[in-house]
């Protein structure tokens, strides 16, 4: 028996004895869902991320297991994975996007290893995976989506999935569709149906309050809150705080986000920055009025050092704001006592 064998083998095994132990997790399978939004933004299904240094997040989430909660579509099984999240719940406001998430669905189910999973990306693996999706979602809405988003977006699957091969090789770090371990985490979340996807807007009234009561109902906190470059779209209004309030977050809960926003540090040659920050951090700004977006509260973020562009922040406003003023008189003075030498130097040269 070879060696990939065994490990599904034990991972089949070790799922069988966490399911004793296991809540139900029945509310989750409830998630209402929310209204289609009127347009998409720029009138596009984005298929794929294009946030090519999440390797930049990988210390920030790296075994907080929990709740995983994220928009988009691909970048959540490489963090959901390197998180060890123990519930993933997708969410996006593009019906499309969750059509795709059911079509990861049956190919995470049907492919035994990282090398099978990506052979059923490829174009020579159509009528194969066409008909997955058939045994696989007797409901025909379900069906007609998963089928008309993987005739759109299988392509443009097959080539991120490529270059995130190549992006997380570069950056030596794991990567669900190359090391056994990272996928057959994520594998095992689908075969136990630990994994939940829902059409859900961030700034709406009915999915982010349900998962903070389903989440509240089997006692989970989210360890992982991904939210992409989403609240570049919206201010943090009444429903938006209102929503992240009723999920269970705390001081160990990381939320990871990217934004292409002007006045912020970008990393190199790139439209994003990258933040993380922690859930008690995020609570606590979502308390001052004059956090009226992401980009305010960013501009309090520094930089962590380790790149240019990702910043990390875990204190409240107050904190935060104190720290910027003390930096910024820092600087001054600096500046000064330079001036003030270079004046002496030239006096002294007369």
């Amino acid at each position: 028996m070879d060696v990939m064998r065994v490990l599904a083998l034990a991972v089949l095994l070790a799922s069988f004895v966490a399911a004793a132990n296991e809540p139900a997790l029945d509310a989750f399978a409830r998630l209402p869902a929310d209204p289609a939004p009127p347009e998409l933004v720029r009138d596009s299904h984005f298929w794929i991320s294009n946030e090519d240094h999440l390797e930049l997040f990988y210390e920030a989430v790296k075994d907080k297991g929990g709740l995983y909660m994220g928009v988009g579509s691909d970048q959540n099984y490489l963090l959901g994975a390197w998180a060890r999240a123990e519930v993933l719940v997708l969410m996006d406001f593009d019906q499309s996007i969750v059509d795709l998430h059911r079509v990861y669905r049956v190919i995470f189910q049907a492919a035994e290893t990282p090398e099978d999973f990506l052979r059923l990306w490829r174009q020579e693996s159509r009528a194969e995976v066409r008909r997955l999706i058939e045994e696989g979602y007797p409901h025909r809405l379900e069906r007609v989506g998963a089928l008309r988003a993987y005739g759109t977006a299988r392509w443009a699957v097959e080539r991120r999935l490529k270059r995130l091969v190549e992006q997380m090789a570069k950056a030596s770090l794991p990567c669900f569709v190359v090391d056994a371990a990272e996928y057959a985490h994520i594998r095992r979340l689908y075969q136990e149906n630990k994994v939940f996807m829902v059409r859900g807007d961030l700034t709406a009234h009915r999915t982010v309050s349900a998962i903070g009561r389903a989440a509240a109902q089997v006692g989970r906190k989210v360890g992982v809150l991904y939210l992409s470059n989403a609240e570049q779209y919206f201010p943090y209004d009444a429903r938006y705080r209102s929503n992240i309030r009723a999920l269970p977050l705390d001081e160990r809960t990381v939320v990871v986000r990217t934004s292409g926003q002007r006045g912020i540090t970008h990393v190199k040659g790139t439209y994003y920055h990258y933040n993380t920050q922690s859930g008690s951090s995020f609570l606590a700004w979502l308390e001052d009025p004059k956090t009226r977006d992401a980009r305010v509260m960013l501009r309090y973020a520094p930089d962590t050092g380790e790149a240019r562009g990702l910043s990390r922040l875990d204190t409240g406003p107050a904190e935060a704001r104190e720290a910027l003023t003390q930096k910024r008189l820092e600087k001054r003075t600096i500046r000064k006592v330079g001036k003030l030498s270079r004046t002496r130097r030239r006096e002294a040269r007369r």
